[in-house]
């Protein structure tokens, strides 16, 4: 049994003869009748009753009548999301997100995303980047964002994934607010920095400020997964941080100061593997990255 033998056996019921409904599908009638008959063989069941006055079904033509439009139906859901899946306009999307880009760019493009494609779904994993590399190498995630430029990934990170450079990320040092007014040029003499750990995966922020304080003999660090954690340390007056002006929000015990010239803005980047296809879904998330990016270039110049 296939849908064709199901819509002709449907069209006849409908027409009330197998002429009427040959005509009313723009076809001749001896296809019609035959594929009725093979129908009615195959299901070892006869689904017509036939009089002079025309055709009418039976129990089981009625059976088969009911059952039948539904999976007519079912089919063509099926086959009109398919199309929009193909389409990019339904289905599943799965990116794995750090924390500090989520706060500085990732949630604008989820809005312009959802926009575009109001059907699709979804899933935003908030994990550090070494996880979302993992992620995207063994299919979890279709694609990443994360802090660091091209220029800072492992030879593991450049060989395996592609990326688009999304926007960078200015940077603002955190300090506990009653020590604003110190006077520590080139960032030296701070003492603590609260620092997110070291990364295989990317060379980014830790390495910079060990470089650049190497000499302070002051300089001590502390440990953090994420520089939102950062934040709360410093307003305890634990330390100074590298942080966004987003991620530190409104901290009354905390004051934002502009960095060392020696610590670089971050640079947000999106991430995919090189090997695997990139669907409508993740050309529909990229675009929304695009359109997001320039709209913050815009503002700033």
């Amino acid at each position: 049994m296939d849908f064709r033998q199901i819509e002709y056996f449907r069209a006849v019921v409908e027409a009330g003869s197998v002429s009427q409904a040959a005509k009313n599908l723009n076809m001749t009638q001896p296809p019609v009748s035959h594929a009725v008959a093979k129908l009615e063989g195959e299901l070892g069941v006869r689904l017509l009753e036939r009089t002079a006055k025309g055709v009418h079904p039976t129990q089981a033509g009625l059976y088969l009548l009911s059952k039948g439009e539904r999976l007519v139906a079912d089919r063509d859901r099926a086959v009109a999301t398919l199309k929009l899946m193909g389409e990019g306009a339904v289905g599943d999307l799965r990116i794995g997100v750090e924390p500090m880009v989520i706060n500085e760019i990732v949630a604008d493009v989820l809005a312009e995303f959802l926009d575009q494609v109001p059907g699709a779904r979804v899933s935003l994993t908030d994990v550090t980047p070494d996880l979302i590399v993992q992620g995207i190498q063994d299919g979890r995630l279709d694609m990443g964002c994360i802090p660091f430029g091209p220029g800072q990934f492992a030879g593991f990170v450049a060989d395996l994934c592609d990326s688009f450079p999304v926007l960078g990320i200015d940077i603002k040092l955190a300090v506990p607010r009653y020590r604003a007014r110190e006077d520590h040029p080139d960032g030296k003499g701070w003492g603590r920095w609260i620092l997110p750990y070291h990364i295989p995966a990317f060379t980014g922020m830790p390495e910079a400020v060990e470089k650049a304080l190497a000499g302070d003999e002051t300089f001590d660090v502390l440990e953090v997964s994420t520089p939102q954690t950062a934040v709360a340390f410093v307003a305890a007056g634990l330390g100074v941080a590298p942080v966004t002006r987003r991620i530190a929000g409104r901290t009354d015990a905390v004051a934002l100061l502009d960095p060392p010239r020696w610590l670089a803005p971050m640079q947000a980047t999106l991430l995919w593997r090189r090997d695997a296809e990139i669907s409508p879904l993740m050309r529909h998330w990229l675009e929304a990255t695009r359109v997001v990016a320039e709209h913050r270039r815009a503002l700033r110049s």
